[in-house]
């Protein structure tokens, strides 16, 4: 379970000082640069304001390539012993505030040039107006009447807001190359007590001394603790002459507004020693508590910590989304990135996007023949490499899809504990999210660009086999965690006979709802049968029944399903990915288009990315006098709206058949498509004049797409039957 407690932020600046608190190398930047961003919470942590919260993973120093905050430099953990604190969420406000109140982020690096962002090249000052500027200014810490407004500053909440104090919060910036004496690598003096001092009309309490750190805690707790009574003693002296200069009434004025007591008033007015003494204990009194007042905002600040052990780093994950729901999501990709950054000096992403844009070779003899035609056609197919044509990784972005993340989690996660690719070995926890978390990094490391070529492969099979075009079209993630699997073994991705097999596996499966529940079981089982009819030990029999359900699952894919019968009187209708499948299965196979005879509609087209789905029979051709097309495309019961009755074709035919009239519409189909697609019999608009002969279409379209996909199936496994 998570422990949440409230932070004492001094006790997390010395963590991160010592090195027990690092940030895991997930290469995320330091974001928060605006200075008004980074002014704001720290006006939030001076009135008292709850800030949020942060996420800690406790676990070895060895566990994570790591960095210590607000540090570009990776750091060295081998000497660190014990429990040490990963921070998984909150980098960007513990680094602003261990900027703001400390210089513990200075100290650990060895000059600017080692920061992680500009941005840190920033020095934090609470702004006090003197005494005798007061009213020109709101006067939060009680210096008019010199007074702290606080008896307990400790445990009073202010009466001030955010926005009150946030003009008192004044930055200034410093260079590598300066002697400012605010410089962080600047020797610590008096020439910062006389920068605090010397502004003609403010005083500034430095805000880096509020927590000291380094070997000269001492020096520093003594320079904030000086600068702080120096101001207070230059109050007092304002006051002091203030008092001496103004005649009797202004005295007796000033005197009033400061001492409430009479008695103090009379002996005041009668001694100005008693005056002096009265504004040294006042000025003491004011200082001590302004400081107990900024130590309670650091010590009780309104940060809360989470801290989960390591051997729930996946409930870590999903605290971190719950944190952060819609921004940047922490992922098992993140952690193993930093844990196998441990064993390898080369960056891990890095690697993996530069291996994905390699020129890869492909067996051409296991692609059937009329899709190898339309990839030579490709203008792209002497570079052609599946896993960019997938559009997997983004290069303009830098962004690899997260589906192709978690594939090839799930492929480290079989893989790396059964490297001998054991079919009894695969496990369903091995592709749970822990399991993954728990991967030896150096496994994983060593077979990075195995898992990578063989994901590759399995997206050129989906690509030349399956009718996909994008790696998103691949309904169900899992299949292509088990191609991928299959193609570890490079002797299976050489024959064609395992192609064959693997896609008649994948036409059996979607088209009969096999991974329309229970997907990670039916995966696993899946690859253990293939596994073990690739090596002869399994017969055939368990796709056979599974290709015995093609298009006739009971709600899923049975016939009175997809053609839509008595769909207006029932509450089932067919699934959107039916209409997908059946399009992919079509264009797997290759088909000219319907009504540019030059075309074909295939994976490797010119035209493949802008292939739009088309309704055979036009809803024109069917609507009612009242009705319009767009209502129609609604309206899910509709019969034209049958999976059944889809098929994809050029985004350029169907801009110019939709200018076409009805009758005209039947005139412009091309006669070698009507053939492929079995639509010879389609002869005239008016064949579907009523919804009977609409459903009499269908029906026989049915029959004719099923028995297509069973033929095709037996042809693939005709090597593998007996």
């Amino acid at each position: 379970m998570a422990n949440i407690t409230q932070t004492d932020f001094q006790e997390l600046i010395h963590k991160i000082e010592n090195r027990k608190i690092l940030l895991p190398d997930f290469q995320r930047e330091f974001v928060w640069k605006e200075e008004e961003l980074q002014k704001k919470i720290v006006a939030s942590v001076l009135t008292k304001m709850p800030i949020g919260s942060i996420l800690l993973l406790s676990s070895t120093a060895d566990e994570y390539s790591s960095k210590q905050l607000g540090i570009n430099r990776t750091v060295d953990t081998d000497d660190i012993k014990g429990e040490v604190y990963y921070l998984l969420d909150g980098q960007q406000r513990v680094t602003v505030l261990s900027n703001v109140f400390s210089s513990v982020i200075h100290d650990n690096c060895s000059g600017v040039s080692e920061l992680n962002s500009p941005a840190l090249k920033r020095r934090f000052f609470l702004r006090i107006p003197k005494w005798k500027y007061i009213n020109e200014e709101q006067d939060l810490f009680g210096i008019g009447k010199f007074s702290f407004p606080y008896l307990n500053p400790r445990n009073e909440v202010p009466h001030f807001l955010t926005a009150d104090i946030l003009p008192f919060i004044e930055i200034r910036t410093f260079l590598a190359s300066d002697n400012l004496p605010y410089n962080p690598k600047v020797k610590l003096g008096t020439e910062l007590d006389d920068f605090c001092l010397s502004a003609e009309k403010v005083y500034y309490i430095p805000l880096f001394l509020v927590v000291p750190t380094g070997k000269k805690q001492d020096k520093i707790s003594l320079r904030y603790r000086t600068i702080m009574r120096k101001i207070a003693t230059n109050i007092k002296d304002e006051i002091l002459n203030a008092v001496v200069d103004a005649g009797e009434d202004n005295q007796t004025q000033i005197i009033e507004s400061i001492f409430s007591d009479p008695d103090d008033r009379l002996e005041i007015m009668d001694d100005k020693k008693i005056l002096e003494d009265k504004l040294v204990e006042l000025a003491e009194n004011w200082s001590d508590r302004f400081v107990e007042y900024l130590t309670s905002c650091i010590s009780l600040m309104e940060l809360n910590q989470i801290v989960v052990s390591s051997s729930q780093r996946e409930r870590a994950i999903d605290i971190y989304e719950n944190l952060n729901r819609g921004g940047v999501r922490l992922s098992t990709f993140d952690l193993i990135m930093a844990r196998v950054a441990k064993v390898s000096k080369k960056n891990f992403y890095e690697r993996i996007t530069t291996y994905l844009q390699k020129t890869k070779v492909y067996a051409e003899d296991v692609i059937p023949d009329k899709v190898c035609i339309e990839l030579k056609k490709a203008p792209y197919y002497k570079s052609y490499n599946a896993t960019l044509n997938t559009m997997c990784y983004n290069k303009n972005k830098n962004e690899i899809t997260s589906k192709y993340i978690d594939t090839m989690l799930d492929v480290f996660g079989l893989y790396c504990v059964n490297e001998h690719l054991d079919p009894e070995f695969f496990k369903l926890d091995q592709i749970k999210r822990d399991a993954i978390l728990r991967l030896n990094p150096q496994s994983i490391n060593e077979n990075c660009e195995k898992v990578l070529d063989a994901i590759d492969k399995a997206l050129f099979f989906f690509q030349t086999r399956c009718g996909i075009r994008s790696i998103q079209e691949i309904n169900y993630s899992l299949m292509l965690v088990l191609v991928s699997v299959v193609f570890l073994k490079e002797e299976h991705y050489q024959k064609k006979d395992v192609h064959d097999l693997l896609e008649a596996w994948y036409f059996s499966v979607i088209f009969s709802g096999e991974y329309d529940r229970d997907q990670n079981v039916t995966m696993l089982n899946n690859l253990r049968d293939i596994y073990l009819t690739i090596s002869g030990k399994k017969d055939i029999v368990w796709l056979n029944s599974i290709k015995n359900h093609v298009l006739a699952m009971p709600n899923f894919s049975d016939k009175d399903l997809l053609v839509m019968k008595k769909a207006e009187t029932e509450e089932r209708v067919p699934k959107q990915i039916l209409r997908n499948f059946i399009c992919q299965y079509l264009m797997a196979k290759t088909y000219p288009d319907m009504f540019e005879s030059k075309k074909t509609v295939s994976v490797f087209s010119d035209d493949a990315a802008n292939l739009e789905a088309h309704h055979i029979i036009p809803l024109g051709s069917v609507k009612k006098y009242d009705e319009s097309s767009a209502v129609l495309r609604k309206k899910d019961k509709h019969v034209c709206n049958s999976p059944i009755n889809f098929v994809l074709i050029t985004k350029s035919a169907n801009l110019a058949i939709s200018s076409k009239s009805l009758d005209d519409y039947v005139g412009c189909l091309n006669s070698k498509a009507k053939s492929a697609l079995n639509l010879t019999n389609y002869t005239s608009i008016a064949a579907f004049s009523t919804d009977d002969k609409v459903e009499r279409f269908l029906d026989s379209r049915f029959d004719w797409l099923l028995g297509d996909i069973i033929n095709h199936i037996d042809t693939l496994l005709a090597n593998w039957q007996g």
